[in-house]
């Protein structure tokens, strides 16, 4: 069965998390990726703590099914010649550097699209190629800071908090994947590429564009309540008899019902000041005391064994320690056991996108820093092994 991006080759330049995810959806999908970074790896590579291999897992959880060369492509000449050789052979680029780092090495769209007009090239950046702020670097937790979502996350009485999932990173590195498969699908009406991009803030305000558009529609803002939800009720974190935590969330009326009814309490399904979810959201500090008291009585299992029972959305606050054992998690394939070249075994990120016909897998592990040199620059370009000993002895390669 054919992976349904087999022959397509992307052509991986991006550093950390948003844009090597993009890469890696393409990659589980049967892409041709080739990471491409300077002689002796990216710091993107050893950030962090690092596995067996001397990677970090920010790295390795983002590699699966890449190949991976070197290219010093700060060193112009060459090096930059040889990169265009590769750009006319590819049909994707992706990259997430600065705007002024793109200019210096000399690889902007325009410049690119001269040299294969069916290229699609991506681009992430903190801010966007234009604007007052396109010259400004950017990370996730800047984006998540300027999108007011850090200023709603937290408890009324601490500062804004950031979320440790980096969630901006990964959902810019999804757009500009959806993006990337929408220009190759226009690809094959028009045979030309185009440029697709993204940016961290524009990703993290399209997130947060519901708390923004009450309030520009209002005037009302919303504020930092902990784990509870807005404008639902109950729905929040609750502390069971041994001291685990269960989230619950009753959004809508038929889930209050059964809850009440399972509680014993169904005279509270039958106010009238407690018809809708925001009427319930209202007046959560009186209502709350009884989903409160009802798990505080229960060890976390007899809660969720019930509340399953009862048909009510529900789940126990996991620890990292814990996440890998869940019987659902280890079901989905989530996560999967991956044997790194040197034999170890490393349970890394799976495949987040399901195809019934054409199912993407992981077939490779994380490659080495230049693993693929030879096979890229002689098999692809036809770079001889004397030649290829010259690039790297020059730093190029």
């Amino acid at each position: 069965m054919n992976s349904i991006l087999s022959g397509i080759r992307v052509l991986d330049l991006s550093r950390h998390i948003s844009g090597p995810h993009g890469a890696s959806l393409l990659a589980d999908l049967g892409a041709e990726v080739i990471r491409v970074e300077r002689p002796g790896g990216e710091e993107d590579r050893y950030m962090g703590l690092q596995g067996p291999s001397g990677d970090g897992f920010m790295f390795l959880n983002q590699a699966r099914n890449k190949k991976a060369i070197t290219l010093n492509l700060m060193a112009g000449g060459e090096a930059l010649a040889l990169f265009l050789e590769l750009v006319k052979r590819s049909d994707v680029l992706i990259h997430n550097f600065s705007t002024g780092a793109v200019e210096q090495m000399g690889i902007s769209y325009e410049r690119l699209r001269a040299v294969n007009k069916a290229l699609v090239y991506a681009e992430i950046t903190g801010f966007g190629s234009r604007g007052p702020y396109a010259r400004r670097l950017g990370f996730d937790q800047i984006a998540q800071a300027m999108s007011g979502a850090m200023h709603l996350t937290g408890f009324p009485d601490t500062p804004p908090q950031r979320s440790e999932v980096r969630y901006v990173d990964f959902a810019a590195g999804a757009y500009a994947a959806l993006g990337i498969v929408s220009a190759l699908y226009r690809r094959r009406l028009t045979a030309e590429g185009q440029k697709v991009e993204t940016n961290l803030l524009q990703t993290a305000v399209v997130l947060n564009a519901m708390a923004v558009s009450e309030y520009e529609a209002t005037g009302k803002k919303r504020s930092r309540i902990g784990n509870r939800s807005w404008y639902t009720g109950p729905s929040d974190l609750y502390r069971s008899r041994d001291g685990k935590w269960v989230y619950i969330s009753l959004v809508t009326k038929g889930l209050f019902r059964r809850f009440c009814k399972l509680i014993e309490r169904e005279d509270l399904a039958e106010r009238p000041d407690l018809e809708t979810d925001y009427q319930r959201f209202k007046k959560r500090d009186e209502i709350d005391v009884f989903v409160k008291n009802w798990v505080a009585e229960r060890d976390a299992s007899v809660c969720e064994k019930e509340l399953q029972k009862a048909r009510l959305p529900c789940g126990i606050v996991n620890d990292v320690d814990e996440v890998a054992s869940d019987p659902q998690v280890a079901f989905s394939s989530a996560l999967v056991d991956v044997k790194l070249s040197g034999g170890e075994e490393l349970k890394l990120a799976g495949i987040p996108v399901g195809l019934s016909e054409n199912p993407g897998t992981v077939t490779a592990p994380p490659p080495a820093t230049g693993e693929h040199n030879r096979e890229i620059y002689c098999g692809l370009l036809g770079v001889g092994d004397e030649e290829l000993s010259k690039l790297i002895e020059n730093g190029i390669i």
